[in-house]
């Protein structure tokens, strides 16, 4: 009498070949995606920590996925549905005046998600979902970094001055012409530039990166879900502009270098603002019933 645990099909060799080639394949239609967005992170100070979230989510999900599946490269129904998506996006993507970006990145997610379904079975593909939906969206953010820097500024600087205005600490915001022009804010004799550093984007990028992979982490609903993402702009705006405000209000009034208040205000900010996103993340859940597992002994 012996009991079997092991019924998962050993790996075949034209799939194992089959797998090597599409993983070829995806390299080369996707190298020029990658290398851009590679090029722009490390020309891009505000994008550093979000792509940094993105790197730890993947390696997250790669431990849960080899820890928890079994590697068995095989071709299964599901990959090539994700297969056909991811191409079909591409394809969509080569026609498409608009919505370029985000077609592409989708033909990228979808083609991945099926590389990993054809590596650890039809339950792959879910396992890597947080980490393919926080590539979706820092790579988003990262074509709209260029069109939304001003409008950033132009937002923390106004409600910085009005929060320090309802303080009766009197404060002047200024548009300084010039080329590029400045931003800045007159604060009892102390100017301070808003610029591209102090937009938030980076804040607001890593917000939205970090709602989405616990938003797919947590399973929440698709209207949870949004609920999430819509919830992490406005904190990420109203932490950004209330770190510009400490600045302001700190800087003057302490000897030590204005660098170390500048980074160490930013850094007690970023942190709350994420960890205010994890905890709204945490609201939304509740306890799930985890069902019993079916014995698989052979008597």
């Amino acid at each position: 009498m012996v009991a079997s645990h092991d019924h998962a099909p050993r790996p075949r060799g034209t799939g194992v070949l089959m797998l090597v080639l599409l993983g070829t394949l995806m390299g080369l239609l996707y190298l020029p995606l990658l290398y851009w967005l590679g090029w722009t992170t490390l020309h891009t100070q505000q994008l550093a920590g979000g792509a940094l979230l993105v790197v730890i989510a993947l390696l997250i999900c790669v431990r849960d996925a080899v820890g928890k599946l079994r590697l068995q490269p095989e071709i299964n129904n599901l990959g090539l549905g994700l297969l056909a998506l991811g191409f079909f996006y591409l394809w969509l993507a080569g026609r498409a005046r608009f919505w370029l970006l985000p077609l592409v990145l989708l033909s990228f997610c979808f083609t991945f998600a099926a590389v990993m379904s054809f590596l650890f079975g039809k339950e792959g593909a879910g396992w890597f979902m947080p980490a393919l939906g926080a590539f979706f969206v820092f790579g988003v953010l990262v074509g709209l970094f260029p069109r939304l820097d001003w409008p950033l500024r132009e937002i923390a600087a106004r409600y910085a001055g009005g929060l320090m205005q309802s303080m009766d600490v009197p404060v002047k915001v200024v548009l300084a012409a010039g080329e590029p022009a400045k931003l800045l804010l007159a604060v009892k004799g102390h100017v301070f530039e808003v610029a591209t550093e102090c937009n938030g984007f980076g804040l607001l990028t890593s917000s939205l990166i970090v709602a989405t992979i616990l938003a797919f982490q947590y399973r929440l609903p698709g209207l949870s879900k949004l609920g999430l993402l819509a919830l992490a702009v406005p904190v990420a705006i109203v932490c950004n502009f209330l770190r510009i405000v400490s600045i302001c209000l700190v800087a003057p009034r302490t000897q030590l270098p204005y660098g170390f208040v500048h980074e160490t205000l930013g850094l007690i900010f970023y942190v709350g603002a994420l960890g205010l996103i994890w905890k709204m993340a945490g609201w939304q859940t509740t306890p799930k019933q985890v069902p019993p597992k079916i014995s698989t002994d052979q008597p």
